[in-house]
């Protein structure tokens, strides 16, 4: 398959990649780096990855830096248009800018996270969007043409292997549930990666 791995240079991505190359053709993605660079929450910038990529197999969105951690009485409208942009529109308007290239069952794999289930002092500009791009991805998923697939992980905190406890994950472990994602054949999917938490 051909596929656009965008946000390839980090911890996700980077497991992403490992765990896919092998098998499929992968398109890197990067807003300073690549084999395209895309500034994913600049309409035009990703008009421009489409047509230089043209038709794909399927599409992965992990990019990161997406959102504000500030405790309630820090936060202003900016930090949450900031984390609305990036987690929740950016990544519809993948969706909505990709569908006319994307082939017939191809798919899209976005990136939330467990903050929407397990809040803490500092998530009220993350959380409720992780929450909102799931309902998205649920509630849209039916609706597309041509038999595109569309699917979220929602990871927990990233960490390195000799690091794993429950409530964490590391970069590999969730890279499983990306490479399920693209080879499965389901579709409207929420793939929780949350380290042994009830889900």
């Amino acid at each position: 398959m051909k596929i656009i791995l965008i946000g390839a240079s980090g911890k996700i991505g980077t497991a992403v990649l490992q765990a896919l190359s092998a098998q499929h053709e992968i398109i890197r993605v990067g807003s300073r780096n690549g084999d395209v660079v895309c500034d994913y929450t600049n309409p035009d910038s990703v008009k421009h990855l489409f047509s230089s990529v043209e038709h794909f197999d399927a599409l992965i969105c992990a990019a990161g830096g997406d959102s504000t951690f500030k405790s309630f009485t820090e936060l202003t409208d900016e930090d949450y248009r900031y984390g609305f942009e990036r987690k929740f529109l950016s990544q519809v308007r993948l969706l909505e800018l990709g569908t006319p290239y994307a082939n017939s069952g191809a798919s899209f794999t976005f990136t939330s996270g467990f903050l929407s289930h397990y809040p803490n002092a500092f998530s009220i500009a993350t959380g409720p969007l992780n929450a909102a791009i799931d309902t998205f991805v649920m509630n849209t998923a039916p609706l597309l043409p041509k038999g595109i697939r569309l699917n979220m992980v929602s990871p927990a905190p990233i960490v390195e292997p000799d690091q794993k406890t429950t409530g964490v994950v590391t970069a590999a472990e969730t890279a499983e549930f990306y490479v399920q994602a693209i080879e499965g054949d389901f579709t409207g999917k929420i793939l929780r990666a949350w380290g042994g938490l009830p889900t």
